[in-house]
């Protein structure tokens, strides 16, 4: 009885010591792997999975809203269409469709009971009615809106069992990680989606990229903004782009019906990767079709089955196969080995990197240098507008020194005349003579003072200002009837009470040399009233256009000063461009040195591998040297020869991938 105790202890032992090998398979090779990530570049170390062997396997999902990425990952977990309405219902947390219901990072799982579960900061709350995690989730939501809960884990869901095809799988478990849109409207939980990118997205197995089958541009260039996610194409393996809705478009049920009685996989996928690079190119990694599954699930392809059956029946089966596809992805992802793979791909994800950074840089560098250029050509353009500019106001402004209100009327005092003569006439001895020779005498006068100018011959040096002054004797019609009228009224009226028409007598003393004398007096008065007031106006519009030039003038020494003021910026602008391209261009230098020690670095990972894999090799050497049980060190031996298996298998690997 002794005997058989012991036997079965020492069976337990080599058991428990051989499942302690097992375990440990691998882990001097990720000792290796961690020790090749640290020694590259940030750029290069976001991009790669990367985590021990021994932490849980998850996969991300994420997408815009309302793409259905939640009930894919549903889906992928198994849960009953019956059940789909109900779970999707309860995990929106009272929020409407068509408004992110994601608050933060959610892992989903199954429960294993009838309850719902929700754990926040370690801390698990049981709810039994559909309505109370609806309730508690909405609340999670609005509290991380308002900022009160800063979380840094994702929150973990608990779906009744009740809700799941088939009882919990056998296999390993592997969390799903559900990742809320990179663009909310909410800047507090746009920060965190990014913090929580930042954490979780380098860890991932896997990561599903999902948008609506008739809405691509979620991968356009800008259509994704999360770290690690934002440059997919240069680690293409870590992803798989799936499209909901994908088979609802008219566009695509015809195509269907084109392509006979079954549907292929693959044309599908080539019909998808087609439509994406009518929006951005792909890589030809990228374009690899088995990272494509383009899917149909919920209760729209549930409800297609009454109202499409034939769609339905040719699709479903195409369908099914790559939900099966995708789970064995998601699976094969998830292995200890695939988590090395990162490892031997680094060659290949720094080149891209590299290649993608150097394209982007050199568009930064080229909008630089066009921002320089511009900056400099508008500052020549604006250098000449003050070259030109400033003799100009200079010179205006010593010639507006010299003009006062005094200068401007003796300049018209001594050079405004009136141009030609008036010749008085024959009354011909009648009154009416004497009437049409005023009238004559008049429209003379009036035509002299419209036909006058300063004589800017005589004005060396006002003559400038006097050619712009105009003067509109038109409007002044009226008021030099008036001068007229105050000259002639008297002697008008005079002859106006004359009876006869007719002077019958011409002698010196007579009534009609008086009128002569009287007519030449008023002609000369006339004459020189005509004379002042032509001053009096000509100074009147020359002071309104000297004014002029004085708001002029200032308004040129305003432009002179903005245009100095914007001197002052575009030098500044100039200098702040001239740095940003140093900057920029140190920076490019700078990133192609990291990118080369990083090609230099991921040569070294077989030696890397090499060196862990020796120093394990020796440390169980000295176990199995120092063991006293011979059925022990023949176990530590197996797991010796496992672990020279296991290298060599790594070792074809990395050949087969760097060939």
């Amino acid at each position: 009885m002794m005997a058989m105790r012991s036997s079965a202890r020492s069976q337990s032992t080599l058991n428990e010591r051989w499942a302690a090998h097992e375990q440990n398979r691998l882990g001097w090779a990720f000792k290796a792997y961690e020790r090749f990530v640290k020694s590259l570049s940030p750029e290069i170390r976001e991009r790669l999975a990367h985590k021990n062997h021994q932490e849980e396997a998850y996969v991300v999902v994420f997408g815009k809203t309302q793409v259905g990425k939640t009930t894919l990952l549903m889906d992928l977990m198994g849960v009953s269409p019956a059940a789909m309405e109900r779970v999707s219902t309860a995990l929106r947390g009272g929020r409407a469709h068509g408004h992110s219901a994601t608050a933060t990072t959610m892992e989903y799982r199954r429960s294993e009971d009838q309850r719902w579960g929700l754990r926040v900061h370690e801390v698990t709350r049981w709810f039994v009615a559909d309505s109370e995690i609806t309730t508690a989730l909405g609340d999670l939501r609005e509290r991380m809106e308002r900022g009160e809960l800063l979380v840094d884990s994702p929150c973990v869901v608990s779906i009744p069992a009740n809700c799941f095809v088939t009882q919990a799988d056998q296999g390993p478990v592997i969390k799903m990680l559900d990742l809320p849109g990179d663009q909310p409207a909410n800047p507090v939980e746009r920060e965190h989606v990014h913090n929580m990118a930042r954490r979780y997205v380098p860890l991932a197995d896997l990561i599903l990229l999902v948008g609506r089958g008739d809405d691509l541009s979620f991968l356009q260039p800008g259509g994704l903004t999360l770290p690690g996610i934002e440059d997919w194409q240069s680690v293409p393996g870590r992803f798989r782009i799936i499209t909901t809705y994908s088979f609802t478009p008219q566009s695509i049920r015809d195509f269907v019906r084109q392509n006979g009685k079954t549907a292929d996989p693959q044309v599908y996928r080539r019909r998808l990767i087609e439509q994406i690079e009518k929006f951005a190119p792909l890589s030809d990694d990228a374009k690899t079709p088995r990272r494509y599954f383009p899917l149909e699930f919920g209760k729209s392809w549930i409800s297609a089955k009454a109202s499409q059956p034939k769609l339905y029946s040719l699709v479903s089966p195409m369908i099914d196969e790559l939900k099966s596809e995708l789970h064995r992805d998601i699976q094969d992802a998830t292995t200890s080995l695939a988590r090395l793979n990162s490892a031997v791909e680094a060659r290949v994800v720094i080149k891209r990197v590299k290649e993608n950074k150097l394209s982007e840089m050199e568009t930064i560098g080229k909008s630089l240098r066009n921002s320089l250029e511009r900056d400099q050509s508008e500052l020549e353009q604006v250098e000449a507008i003050v070259q030109r500019m400033s003799p100009e106001h200079k010179e205006m402004s010593c010639r507006l020194a010299e003009l006062t209100f005094d200068r401007l009327q003796d300049d018209l005092k001594q050079y405004l005349k009136l141009s030609g003569s008036t010749l008085p006439g024959d009354p011909g001895e009648r009154v009416s003579g004497f009437k049409l020779l005023i009238w004559r005498i008049r429209a003379s006068l009036k035509q002299r003072v419209t036909d006058s100018r300063p004589d800017t011959a005589g004005l060396s040096e006002t003559a400038w200002f006097w050619r712009g002054v105009k003067v509109n004797f038109e409007r002044l019609s009226g008021k030099m009837e008036e001068v007229l009228d105050s000259s002639f009224n008297a002697f008008e009226s005079h002859i106006s009470d004359y009876t006869l028409d007719k002077y019958w007598f011409k002698g010196s003393s007579s009534d009609y040399q008086a009128d002569i004398c009287r007519l030449k007096k008023c002609m000369e008065t006339a004459e020189f009233n005509m004379l002042e007031s032509s001053r009096e106006w000509w100074l009147e519009e020359a002071k309104r256009y000297l004014k002029q030039l004085h708001r002029e003038h200032n308004q040129s020494k305003n432009q002179i000063h903005f245009w100095h003021r914007r001197t002052q910026e575009i030098d500044k602008s100039i200098k702040a461009a001239q740095d940003n391209i140093d900057i920029h261009e140190k920076g490019c230098e700078a990133f192609k040195q990291r990118m080369e020690l990083d090609l230099k670095e991921s040569n070294r990972f077989s030696e890397i591998l090499d060196s862990e894999y020796l120093h394990e090799l020796k440390s169980r050497r000295q176990i199995m040297h120092e063991q006293t049980q011979p059925t022990q060190t023949f176990i530590d031996l197996l797991a010796a020869l496992q672990l020279i298996q296991t290298r060599q298998k790594l070792i074809m690997r990395i050949e087969t991938c760097t060939v």
